[in-house]
């Protein structure tokens, strides 16, 4: 067992965080339902005071970054395509997770995938303090800790002092940073022994005594550990080594979801007439291009194939009448080779 894991067990039981800054021991209690409505009471007076101020908005940060030629006109669709490509990367990682060589050049690609995103939403991650809700976020977040933060189980601040002592508050956040909790993490406690032989026996009351008060550590790796029973349950699991990979996973869910959203898709088209369930070809009209992706991927591998040769062959010899398509051609001579072996 390794012993971070055991010890970020034992915080997320417990619903506190313990540490040490400048020698001395602070503990961070999970803020109550009750604080955390405050807090978002408080949020809401600042949005509706500040309103008509002259403030920065969330909703134009694209505008301001187009301005600081920090984004183009483009950044968006560069951000959707990115998106699109880390799911097929990830589909891919999956399944030729068994071809190590081939492999390792899609994890390549799809972590280069990664940094490349991560990169641009960073430039507006950036700005986003300067908008009112970020300015509003930080007043939330701020009265979050102070009323949760401890030392020697007294408060360290209150509503008199919190305003007095930044420097010291600031560098207290800057060390609870430091200790949260990563998506991974979360991915591996939820996979680990230690918590499996808890979850498996008081799913549905792990953290019962916690009330309406659980935390949102708690409810994250309850969340994952659902995901993570609903995979272990599912007729098609794939083996511990994919299960263990959070990309695979992802990958594997991916390719999972695709294979729900085909069969719905191809059961639309049979409802829209029986009588071309077993038609040969169908032709649908798209209102635009992803429109058109969706319906070219209800094909098979051989209708897909049978589409390319169709698509060659107009492009090298122009129209052309449907008889003298090369796969319609390979039809009749397998028809009339069958009549041939009929009449012997």
């Amino acid at each position: 067992m390794n012993e971070d894991l055991e010890l970020l067990f034992y915080r997320i039981f417990c619903g506190y965080l313990v540490f040490t800054y400048n020698n001395e021991r602070y503990t961070l209690k999970s803020a109550t339902i009750d604080i955390k409505y405050e807090a978002q009471l408080l949020y809401n007076t600042i949005i509706n005071d500040e309103k008509y101020n002259d403030w920065l908005r969330e909703d134009n940060l694209d505008n301001l970054l187009i301005y600081l030629n920090l984004w183009t006109k483009d950044t968006n669709m560069i951000i959707k395509d990115l998106d699109k490509k880390i799911e097929n990367s990830k589909a891919d990682y999956y399944s030729n997770f068994k071809f190590t060589d081939k492999k390792n050049t899609i994890k390549k690609n799809l972590d280069n995938y990664k940094k490349q995103l991560s990169t641009i939403l960073g430039k507006k991650d950036e700005l986003y303090s300067n908008t009112l809700e970020g300015y509003a976020n930080s007043i939330k977040n701020e009265f979050i800790i102070t009323h949760t933060l401890y030392k020697n189980n007294s408060l360290i601040f209150n509503n008199q002092n919190n305003t007095n002592n930044y420097m010291l508050f600031n560098n207290v956040v800057n060390e609870l940073n430091k200790h949260s909790i990563g998506l991974s993490d979360f991915k591996k406690l939820a996979r680990s022994h230690i918590w499996r032989s808890y979850w498996n026996v008081s799913k549905n009351s792990i953290f019962s005594q916690q009330g309406n008060n659980i935390t949102d550590d708690q409810r994250t790796i309850i969340g994952i550990s659902q995901m993570y029973d609903r995979v272990y349950e599912h007729p098609e699991c794939p083996a511990d080594e994919i299960i263990e990979d959070d990309d695979a996973l992802d990958g594997w869910m991916i390719v999972q979801k695709r294979k729900i959203e085909k069969d719905k898709k191809q059961q639309q088209v049979d409802n829209l007439n029986p009588k071309l369930k077993n038609a040969q070809e169908v032709f649908l009209f798209a209102n635009n291009n992803d429109e058109a992706q969706e319906i070219v991927g209800l094909n098979n591998i051989e209708g897909l194939n049978r589409m390319k040769s169709k698509i060659a062959h107009v492009n090298k010899f122009g129209l052309t009448e449907e008889s003298q398509l090369p796969d319609v051609q390979v039809d009749l001579r397998s028809q009339l080779n069958q009549q041939m072996k009929n009449r012997k």
